[in-house]
């Protein structure tokens, strides 16, 4: 091909992106924000059971497949409960339920938590429970870790290890490293510790296969030797592992850069914290709770990495007299934390008398931070309810510009809450609800009470949205100025172009005048 035939040809390509380009900017806009769905009733339960207390997982290889679990409790009136986990491959619009393997002897199992693996493997880590009735101190009681293994998206389980021995375990939560350049890519990770227990951890290098703790010690290690309650943790795309979790009004943190064979001492990156807890609350028992309501609460960490080092940490605090969501962020991969010790605000919500408990912090992908959390407080109607509302961060956390209400409805928590069977008067809403990511968005998966029982429901949140625009309204635009006398000018994405004559363009523009106006 001749000199000046490639030049033809290039010139040509290059009119056709600039045109394509240019239809893009008139029929399309791209919108950055947050874009609540419509709310989907992900579980259908018979009457007099409940489901609360429920995780989501996202899976890397097909955003369209989402694997949640709950706690299914038998009975409102008796505290028992088993784990039922649920699947979608429609991304959220339709769910079904499936089953774990039970073994004779397990009544119940206990805190569910869910994460996929970059390979698209879905992991459940459960703790079998064990129903003694004729226990005074101990109704309930648990069997050590168990994990449990799905290959086809959720509809099907596997139990494929058991991480602890016989012991009363409680409180876990299970990571994947799913980062595309970490040298640890495929390590799955769980924590648990409740009750003074030590902070246990356990790991798998072969996809479920096999578990062991820190360096070759057995399945599980004990990390610290005093009490670590519901540990949260986060890999960052370079392999890093961080674990958080509260200590009284402090949060401790411990790091690995080693894919779990070795952690730096432990650390407490927030301090002088004010806990969901007496005498910032009144209790029942020993459960705090929120006036005009009877469902524990408790201040948890939540935690997540984000790109560029980004490393954050949120818990729900009472120092201002209403339950607020205060956190810490980190951008060297948690060597050192910004601002003051005891934390920051997430939002500035000083004029609103709800409370905002139980966040849980994820990142997209694409680097967008998100924090979900419960709304409790005061209705118009006099009543008290909750709603699910989120914010996110465009800029690593530094700020969260905006903030919507994720549910279409409050619900009300003392509508057929179970109640706690060693502590009369206390309900049980869980203490935590799924959240994950995608690329782009937010996916939520909470409890909620609009059918008149504790059923979960659904959403997905965007971050960005493609907006096509109305021809209509573009046409009008294109049309001032031309079609009089054949020339003039044009407005096309906002900017003015001047049209010659009778141009090619203005022939265009007279056919989808007609079009237009036969439309009516």
């Amino acid at each position: 091909m001749s000199s000046p035939a490639i030049i033809v040809v290039g010139a040509a390509v290059l009119f056709a992106v600039a045109l394509l380009v240019l239809l893009m900017r008139i029929w399309w806009e791209l919108e950055v924000g947050l874009f609540p769905g419509p709310n989907v009733q992900a579980t259908h339960t018979p009457p007099g059971r409940a489901r609360s207390e429920s995780t989501v997982a996202v899976n890397p290889r097909n955003e369209e497949n989402l694997v949640g679990a709950s706690k299914r409790f038998f009975d409102l009136d008796t505290y028992l409960f088993d784990l039922v986990p649920i699947f979608s491959f429609d991304g959220g619009r339709t769910w079904e339920d499936s089953a774990l393997p039970m073994e004779p002897g397990w009544d119940g199992m206990t805190d569910p938590t869910l994460a996929f693996d970059g390979g698209g493997r879905a992991y459940l880590i459960g703790e079998p429970l064990v129903h003694q009735p004729s226990s005074p101190n101990e109704k309930l009681r648990g069997l050590g870790m168990f994990a449990f293994r799905s290959l086809d998206g959720g509809r099907t389980w596997e139990r494929v290890g058991r991480l602890s021995s016989d012991k009363e375990d409680d409180k876990q939560w299970v990571v994947c490293d799913t980062h595309r350049w970490s040298p640890y890519r495929g390590n799955v990770y769980v924590f648990w510790g409740a009750g003074g227990a030590p902070l246990e951890f356990a790991r798998s290098t072969d996809h479920g296969v096999t578990w062991i703790g820190v360096g070759g010690q057995p399945s599980p290690s004990a990390l610290t030797p005093f009490g670590a309650e519901a540990p949260d943790h986060a890999v960052s795309p370079d392999g890093t592992l961080h674990v958080f979790w509260c200590e009284g009004a402090r949060i401790n943190y411990l790091r690995s850069v080693d894919g779990g064979n070795s952690f730096a001492p432990r650390r407490t990156v927030a301090e002088r914290l004010t806990p969901l807890g007496a005498p910032a609350l009144q209790e029942i028992g020993s459960w705090p709770h929120f006036d005009h309501a009877s469902f524990r609460v408790r201040t948890f960490a939540s935690s997540c990495t984000g790109n560029d080092g980004l490393v954050a940490v949120a818990w729900a605090d009472m120092r201002e007299g209403h339950s607020r969501v205060y956190y810490r962020r980190s951008l060297d991969y948690g060597a050192t934390w910004e601002g003051p010790e005891e934390g920051q605000l997430l939002l500035n919500l000083a004029a609103d008398q709800r409370h905002c408990f139980h966040p849980q912090l994820q990142a997209t992908a694409n680097g967008v931070v998100g924090c979900a959390f419960y709304s409790f407080g005061p209705e118009s109607d006099g009543g008290h309810r909750i709603r699910l509302q989120a914010t996110a961060s465009w800029d690593d956390a530094a700020t969260f510009p905006e903030l919507v209400t994720v549910t279409d409805r409050p619900w009300d928590p003392a509508l057929h809450a179970p109640e706690l069977d060693e502590v009369p008067g206390v309900t049980f809403i869980g203490e935590y609800f799924g959240f994950d990511t995608g690329n782009d968005t937010l996916v939520l998966l909470w409890t909620d009470t609009r059918t008149g029982f504790q059923e979960l429901w659904s959403d997905v949140v965007e971050t960005v949205r493609i907006r096509r625009r109305r021809l209509p309204t573009l046409i009008v635009q294109i049309l001032t100025g031309v079609i009089q006398d054949g020339g003039g000018l044009v407005l096309i994405g906002g900017k003015l172009i001047r049209i010659p004559p009778r141009s090619p363009v203005t022939a265009v523009i007279e056919k989808l005048a007609a079009k237009v106006g036969n439309r009516g």
